[in-house]
């Protein structure tokens, strides 16, 4: 006897030829089709929830319906922002709502991203939304969403609410993920354990790399994994399989991936109630890491971080108290580049990340000549430019003047160096953590599962690539300048008795030839 999932698939064919040969009866079969996929709808619900609550199971091949759902399904990495109460204001244009019959949460999302949109909303269990910020459609207080989707799976917003997702990159469907949505999900090589993940485990046998993220996005499992026969398996970290199980590639092991779907442990970033917060700087001279830095704290405390600056580019890729007029009241963590005495008085404690001054100064100037995209590179003809002496005159004073004024305030502060941070991401979040519990209203819920949940994403979407060059862009006055200001730094440390040795940044200062 057929499966339940085998009898769905294959009414679908025939009914589909038999209102192909009827075209007389097509308002009768397309009524027919509707009926249908409601009730298919429920039943994919239905079975997704019986998939997701085994423990382990173990199958030779993919069924018939994982098979169809894969090929089928759009498949969307979004982000959850939140529930919101439905824009009332009038000061911007509120895009259109669009409504559908048999609305899903992945069908909007895909019907935004065909719109290019950066946000997708439901709301009132059959409406749509796109726009480009947040705020075109939902003001930022949060109620309930439970509402439930007319098309059968999941809930859509509510009659004043709208539940507003970020979407990440582009929908598609089909049976292979696009190599450009494949490549950044590597994770690397890891030691097999066999009680990978227990709670929510799922096997299959002979999968692509491909086929392997596409069958564990379905089963809303952040990671996929292949041993060295195939063998697929998805899950998530946990205490008995993490970063700490990642080994070299030469030796036996697991490839493991990232799904496109979002794990609730530390994707659920919120804003603080509006409240005049005691706040700490984020203090990196520019090209430091902040944003990374901020996507790092973000998922390891639950909280938004804030800015200065309104970058839009930043705000509309879901750093959503980016703007001073939330951050000053939503926020306790605020980036600042540009320190000076009177701008530390606003701060109550400082989080300083330092890094070498060379690095930092080519990273900025590849956000600053790309028109400030935070992870663009730019040439090295570019670097030898005019443009970039002149880029180097507007702040090569920033860097010293930064650390002197965060060290002298009187105020509590932090020393991150960013190699520190770039060689163990997770005991150095761990350590900014601890001191924002001591000096803020920050206390997350459940630090060790956000922590394992950061741990599949360090990257985000904001860490620049490392870029090697083969030539060096400082001339002799350039290192004269910067060799000077370390050396202040150092001097400056061991004179407040910082616990804190700067590494040695200088540069080798060579005669120019004529």
């Amino acid at each position: 006897m057929a499966s339940k999932p085998t009898c769905w698939v294959k009414a679908n064919v025939m009914m589909w030829k038999f209102c192909n040969r009827r075209k007389a009866l097509s308002v009768i079969c397309i009524l027919a089709m509707l009926i249908w996929y409601k009730g298919y709808s429920a039943f994919i619900a239905t079975s997704q929830d019986s998939i997701l609550s085994m423990h382990i199971e173990r199958r030779n091949e993919l069924t018939e319906l994982e098979l169809y759902q894969m090929k089928t399904n759009f498949h969307c990495e979004v982000k959850t922002v939140g529930c919101f109460q439905w824009k009332m204001s009038d000061k911007e244009p509120t895009p259109s709502l669009t409504k559908f019959k048999l609305l899903t949460p992945s069908w909007c999302f895909s019907f935004c991203s065909s719109r290019s949109a950066n946000y997708a909303g439901l709301k009132s269990g059959d409406a749509c939304i796109c726009g480009q910020e947040v705020t075109q459609f939902a003001q930022l207080q949060y109620t309930n969403c439970q509402t439930p989707c007319s098309g059968g799976t999941g809930t859509c917003g509510g009659g004043d609410a709208v539940q507003v997702f970020r979407i990440v990159s582009p929908c598609f469907t089909g049976h292979r993920i696009p190599k450009s949505v494949e490549t950044p999900r590597w994770l690397g090589c890891f030691s097999p354990i066999l009680k990978f993940a227990v709670d929510n485990s799922i096997h299959r046998k002979n999968l692509s790399a491909s086929d392997c993220i596409l069958f564990c996005n379905i089963q809303e499992l952040p990671l996929a994994t292949l041993d060295d026969r195939n063998s697929c398996m998805c899950g998530r970290f946990n205490e008995r399989f993490n970063l700490t199980n990642k080994i070299n590639c030469t030796q036996p092991h697991w490839k493991v991936y990232r799904t496109l779907s979002e794990d609730a442990r530390c994707d659920n970033i919120r804003f603080l109630p509006p409240a005049n917060y005691s706040q700490t700087i984020l203090a990196t001279f520019p090209g430091s890491g902040n944003t990374w830095t901020r996507h790092l704290l973000e998922r390891a405390t639950g909280i938004y971080t804030g800015s200065v600056y309104g970058d839009k580019l930043l705000y509309k890729s879901g750093f959503l108290a980016e703007l001073p007029e939330i951050s000053k009241v939503r926020s306790v963590v605020v980036k600042d580049h540009m320190l000076d005495k009177n701008t530390m008085t606003s701060y109550q404690s400082a989080i300083l990340i330092i890094r070498n001054p060379y690095d930092a100064m080519i990273a900025d100037f590849n956000r600053f000549a790309s028109d400030g995209h935070h992870t663009a590179v730019v040439s090295e003809k570019r670097l030898q430019s005019k443009e970039f002496d002149d880029h180097f005159k507007r702040i090569a004073h920033v860097w010293i003047n930064l650390i002197r004024n965060v060290v002298t305030s009187g105020k509590p502060f932090i020393i991150i160096e960013f190699g520190e941070l770039v060689n163990d991401p997770i005991a150095t979040t761990l350590k900014m953590v601890e001191f924002l519990q001591k000096h803020t209203v920050i206390s997350p819920d459940h630090l060790q599962q956000r922590i394992l949940c950061l741990s599949q994403q360090l990257n985000g979407e904001h860490k620049r690539k490392t870029q090697k060059l083969t030539i060096d862009p400082f001339t002799k006055v350039m290192k004269q300048k910067v060799n000077h200001d370390v050396g202040e730094a150092r001097k400056l440390l061991k004179e407040r008795s910082v616990n804190f040795l700067l590494p040695k940044y200088e540069r080798e200062v060579l005669q120019e030839l004529v």
